[in-house]
């Protein structure tokens, strides 16, 4: 972060606390996502895992809805690329932090 002050979210135009703080990996910029489920705040994007790369990948709510379509990011649905193979997406249960959903084996 920069001396500018407080970050906000390019989604909802609130401002984005360092503990839900997430940069999408489609566009670039900054959005509220809680960290772990079920925790109160915004959640203006989502968050997987891609078996590809092995990581966990973010995207805000309008990248989501562009490549995925409408209602996309409310079906916790990734991002569709436009080329490429099918991700795997491995939804956590409640009060499961990414951390576990990455140990949970299929």
């Amino acid at each position: 972060m920069t001396g500018t002050g407080p970050l906000a979210c390019h989604v909802c135009d609130g401002e984005i606390g360092d503990l839900e703080l997430a940069d999408c990996l489609l566009c670039g910029r900054q959005f509220h996502l809680q960290m772990v489920e079920g925790a109160a705040g915004a959640d203006c994007g989502d968050v997987w895992i891609d078996d590809e790369v092995l990581a966990l990948q973010f995207a805000c709510r309008p990248c989501i809805e562009k490549h995925a379509g409408p209602g996309a990011a409310e079906a916790d649905a990734a991002p569709a690329r436009e080329a490429g193979p099918r991700r795997s997406i491995r939804p956590a249960a409640a009060g499961q932090s990414a951390r576990d959903v990455a140990r949970r084996r299929r």
